[in-house]
């Protein structure tokens, strides 16, 4: 019978039941029916007498050990499920704040940040990007494929762009884009879908890191609204 009991180990549950068919018994007896050592069976049985699932007794130099009755067993089951569920709540708590601790992913060189655009693909969520076509398309040669991508998965783009022609060449499909003679002419890109925010550097060796994090993408997606609204397209 191979059952596990929460709260017991294996050892404890294979001695419990080995003492239970021996009714009471000494550790010589036990340890001849249960297989254990008698070094192993002190510490077990200390074990079992602290969750009061066995006693102990002498009778004159003999020393004798007492399952008992499987109803205490269960009256133990019962309380280390009581202990549990008191401490659920608390687990789930800590769960919680885990789940929503920002996750950072940081990512180099073109496979990188390759690996960065994939993390950005769900299906039909809006990617919103402050970006800069000519230093961008410079760097990466896999741009027409992430494009390729991003349409079959239905995912629309709506881009603020400095506004030179580079820029205003860059009108691929399911995308809107709008342009801005006072954006600075940054060495980086910043995309936002869904909960995820992207930034990378394009100046020297190409470095980029990943944000997943629901508060600070609404944030920045907040603020592209803002200028959004503000320019012409």
């Amino acid at each position: 019978m191979d059952i596990k009991i929460e709260g017991l180990d294996e050892e404890e549950f294979h001695v419990y039941k080995a003492l239970l068919s021996l009714k009471r018994g000494t550790v010589l007896q036990l340890a001849a029916i249960s297989g254990e050592k008698r070094s192993n069976l002190y510490r077990i049985l200390d074990n079992l007498m602290a969750k009061r699932l066995v006693s102990e007794i002498y009778e004159g130099k003999k020393h004798f050990y007492i399952a008992e009755s499987p109803k205490v067993l269960m009256d133990f089951i019962n309380q280390q499920k009581e202990r549990i569920s008191e401490i659920i709540p608390e687990l789930e708590t800590i769960e919680k704040e885990a789940l929503e601790r920002p996750k950072i992913k940081f990512y180099e060189g073109k496979n990188g940040i390759k690996n960065l655009y994939d993390e950005l693909i769900m299906p039909n969520q809006e990617i919103l990007a402050f970006a800069w076509p000519d230093k961008l398309l410079d760097k990466i040669d896999f741009h027409n494929e992430f494009v390729k991508t991003r349409l079959k998965h239905n995912m629309p783009v709506r881009a603020i762009y400095p506004d030179n022609r580079a820029a205003r060449l860059r009108n691929t499909g399911l995308k809107e884009s709008k342009y801005s003679k006072k954006l600075p002419a940054f060495d980086a890109t910043m995309l936002i879908s869904g909960n995820k925010v992207v930034l990378f550097s394009m100046k020297n060796w190409i470095t980029g890191v990943l944000i997943d994090n629901k508060e600070i993408a609404d944030c920045l997606k907040a603020l592209f609204d803002g200028y959004w609204g503000e320019l012409k397209k």
